[in-house]
């Protein structure tokens, strides 16, 4: 399947394990508190951007085979198939709650060694100037994630 939590769960799986503490405010620099609003930020984008997003999700489950013979249930049962049915299972993981769950998370279990990074990933995909440009740059950011044949419910 394929699930837009994917960003967030890896976000949350990189940065586990570590102090929750941020680092020092100063001014010039950016809190765990930017996290929440980033992660929300994401979703909305994702949301504008769907139909690229899940496409460039499926074409990388398709090259590792993550799950085991996804290439060849699209062979099979067609591409528009699996796209629709992973289309289901991300408008369930996209209701508000889900979302606000996911963010929070995200907010106030982010190590503070993994800020920095975690920003500029979901920076670099807010910027992206078109859903191609932020699909690719989503699913980059989720590539060691699924490569890692993990499952989320």
């Amino acid at each position: 399947m394929l699930h837009g939590r994917s960003f967030i769960l890896v976000l949350l799986l990189a940065a586990c394990g570590g102090s929750s503490s941020p680092p020092p405010a100063t001014s010039d620099t950016r809190t765990i508190a930017d996290l929440g609003p980033m992660c929300h930020r994401y979703y909305a984008r994702q949301a504008t951007c769907t139909d690229d997003y899940l496409s460039a999700v499926l074409d990388l489950r398709i090259e590792l085979d993550m799950p085991k013979g996804i290439g060849e249930r699209v062979k099979t049962e067609g591409r528009d198939v699996v796209l629709k049915e992973s289309r289901v299972q991300w408008e369930s993981d996209m209701e508000p709650a889900k979302i606000d769950a996911m963010c929070n998370a995200m907010a106030t279990r982010t190590p503070a060694d993994q800020l920095d990074r975690l920003l500029k990933q979901g920076d670099a995909c807010e910027a992206a100037a078109d859903c191609k440009a932020f699909a690719t740059c989503a699913v980059g950011t989720e590539r060691s994630y699924i490569a890692s044949g993990a499952t989320h419910h």
